[in-house]
């Protein structure tokens, strides 16, 4: 017996059009998810995700749902297509929630209840307050050496 995983994507998988194989053709398992999606935060995700604009996508009360909602999309469909049930579900960060909805854990719509209120508190938490996290995509190692080099000015080992 072969066993597999699924792993749910954090924060930052986001860009405008994600998805968009899947809507033109004519999934109704992802558009229904995305409805109700919508329908709980009061925003029309859809359109965000296909339409922008960018800078509303990736704040993270948006950015949030947005991933949780792709993700359990993705699940449902699959579980349509008959595929074979994970033995295991994790997820990174914001992943997490979409993992727990996935195995049943949590419902759909407490977990977008957690994570849009999740990134508001994130979004107040770095109003006019430097911070001295970032995430680092499509980057090779030796620029991301180089951008803390001459950031510390301190010899780094990564």
């Amino acid at each position: 017996m072969t066993l597999f995983a699924m792993l749910f994507p954090g924060q930052g998988s986001q860009y405008i059009g994600m998805l968009s194989s899947f809507f033109y053709k004519n999934n109704n398992i992802i558009q229904k998810t995305f409805d109700e999606a919508s329908e709980h935060i009061q925003i029309n995700l859809l359109k965000l995700i296909q339409e922008g604009p960018k800078i509303k996508l990736n704040k993270s009360q948006y950015t949030q749902v947005a991933i949780l909602t792709a993700s359990v999309s993705i699940y449902r469909f699959w579980n349509e297509q008959n595929g074979k049930s994970p033995s295991f579900m994790l997820g990174h960060s914001l992943g997490e929630y979409s993992a727990l909805v996935c195995s049943g854990a949590i419902e759909f719509s407490d977990a977008l209840k957690i994570v849009f209120l999740r990134g508001q508190l994130m979004e107040e938490a770095t109003i006019n307050r430097p911070t001295s996290m970032q995430a680092v995509i499509g980057i090779d190692e030796k620029q991301v050496q180089m951008a803390c080099l001459a950031s510390s000015k301190k010899k780094l080992f990564l």
